[in-house]
């Protein structure tokens, strides 16, 4: 699955990257989250297609979704633990997710993010990459929620899971899982948001990515310090574990 992960970068670089022209006052996220945990329901960067002007948008929005139609506060509060991640061979069919399947999909800029592999009864965690590619994009869904108290308006996301490619699995070796990250090539990023494409098209893009195009490295426990600060530099720091030696390069 994928519940940390880093987008250490500005609304101003995210923009650049999909040609999005900001509306002011811009806005920055700060400071740039080089870690972020999903349980902390951040409001993070998302790109989704206007389908009336047909024009990219950049929002920042809850991650953890909240389904339309869930009723009250303390529902909504309880339901978006469970929404951080959405399995892409079933969202177009489950309750929670098919309406923003099919009618709302977005893509969720990322630097690279976290997984943690099991060994030896000992976990230990990685940053998984993409070299050569600083910001790349995870293939997302959103909704609106509306609190009938408040009138408040909710805008939250879900990132889709897929199975893992030999790289991943090698590290999230508990679950084989990994993000769905969606390319350039092919234009798989206009695909994946349009809608009107057909929707057996659509899930095509939702495989694992290639395992030649990424890379990973261990890094220290200060990622699941609860005293420290985590969302800092430091939780990028390649750190080596003498008892995983004698795990070749490129696992």
């Amino acid at each position: 699955m994928c519940y940390h992960y880093s987008i250490a970068t500005t609304a101003e670089e995210i923009a650049g990257m999909y040609k999005i022209k900001l509306k002011l006052p811009q806005i920055n996220p700060e400071p740039p989250y080089y870690h972020v945990n999903g349980f902390n329901f951040n409001h993070l960067p998302a790109v989704y297609k206007d389908n009336k002007q047909g024009e990219l948008k950049l929002e920042f929005m809850q991650w953890g979704l909240v389904p339309g139609w869930v009723k009250g506060k303390e529902k909504a509060l309880k339901i978006r633990s469970a929404t951080l991640n959405a399995r892409s061979e079933t969202a177009d069919n489950k309750p929670s997710f098919r309406s923003a399947f099919r009618y709302r999909p977005c893509l969720v800029p990322a630097t690279g993010y976290f997984e943690w592999m099991h060994r030896d009864r000992k976990k230990y965690p990685f940053f998984i990459y993409l070299p050569g590619k600083p910001c790349f994009s995870f293939a997302g869904i959103w909704e609106e929620w509306i609190n009938e108290q408040t009138g408040e308006i909710l805008k939250s996301f879900s990132i889709l899971t897929c199975e893992a490619n030999f790289l991943t699995g090698k590290i999230h070796n508990s679950k084989k899982r990994m993000p769905v990250i969606v390319g350039n090539e092919n234009e798989s990023e206009d695909k994946w948001l349009n809608i009107q494409s057909d929707k057996s098209e659509r899930k095509k893009i939702l495989k694992p990515y290639a395992t030649e195009k990424m890379d990973a490295y261990s890094i220290s426990r200060l990622i699941t310090s609860r005293e420290k600060d985590t969302n800092i530099p430091e939780v990028l720091k390649s750190f080596k574990y003498p008892e995983l030696s004698s795990i070749k390069p490129g696992l």
